[in-house]
């Protein structure tokens, strides 16, 4: 049944109430605060209907379908043969106390908020706590994923595609689909080269040949990083010809460097210019 009642109690300023769980969420009938406050009946329930425009239904208070009153009149939490119901949140007590401004009253709601509704508070803080630390673990999974793409040679939705994938596998949250983004189109399965890689192909000329022909021809320029280590990076002409800096581990074993490397529709390309030189 999704609208339960729970048979445990609590005291309250030395009166026992039982717990009233609606959807999840602890919640009081007007008898009840009447009993806690040790007012007259109908006391919550005129202060109520005095004020009702101040009550928001759903966040301060709901009102019981004919189903759900015979539900709770059968679990003995309404009265039998009761007509309609109302159920106070946590929320409405609030505002019901407020009508109730003596120094009794104010006792009663101390131990009403520490005591009677502490349970939703703590769950609360707990899913929080809960979801906060899962985010936190799905975006260093994310973070790790890319990189290890990059490091495989895998580049732009490829690299994406991989380390999602990877991610909602071990943690079951997507991020394409969070975003919006259910399908994304994958390049060709296409291996990245490095300079080396390309030399092989067009008949085993060196790396520094071909690092010559990619720069004299305007697909990349040198620079050198902080340490006074060389590097390559493509050219806008270059990124159009399928340049991408990736993530590789030094040869050295001692942390990550960037690389250019290229699809293999570069090894034609340079094919046609070594011709065209030739001739």
């Amino acid at each position: 049944m999704e609208d339960s009642s729970k048979r445990n109690s609590v005291q309250i300023a030395g009166t026992d109430i039982r717990k009233i769980e609606y959807r999840g969420q602890q919640v009081v009938t007007f008898a009840m605060i009447d009993k806690v406050h040790k007012r007259p009946d109908g006391t919550a329930g005129r202060s109520f209907r005095e004020n009702r425009e101040r009550f928001v239904d759903g966040d301060d208070c709901i009102e019981l379908t004919s189903d759900e009153i015979r539900r709770m009149s059968l679990e003995g939490v309404l009265p039998r043969r009761t007509a309609r119901a109302t159920l106070i949140t946590k929320r409405g007590y609030l505002k019901i106390a407020k009508t109730l401004g003596d120094d009794k009253a104010w006792e009663v709601f101390d131990e009403m908020i520490e005591r009677y509704f502490a349970v939703e508070q703590i769950v609360e803080t707990a899913k929080v706590v809960h979801l906060d630390r899962a985010a936190r673990e799905t975006r260093l999974f994310m973070r790790q994923a890319l990189q290890i793409a990059g490091l495989a040679g895998l580049a732009g939705n490829q690299r994406l595609i991989a380390a999602n994938r990877s991610t909602r596998k071990a943690t079951g949250f997507d991020y394409l689909d969070s975003m919006g983004i259910p399908h994304m189109e994958a390049p060709q399965n296409d291996v990245l080269l490095t300079a080396t890689d390309i030399g092989k192909q067009l008949g085993a000329i060196s790396a520094i040949r071909v690092n010559h022909l990619l720069s004299e021809h305007g697909f990349q320029i040198g620079g050198r990083d902080s340490k006074g280590h060389g590097f390559w990076k493509p050219t806008e002409k270059g990124i159009k010809a399928g340049g991408v800096m990736v993530d590789v581990e030094r040869s050295n074993k001692t942390g990550q460097a960037r690389q250019l490397r290229w699809a293999s529709n570069i090894v034609a390309t340079l094919r046609d210019i070594i011709g065209g030189e030739a001739a």
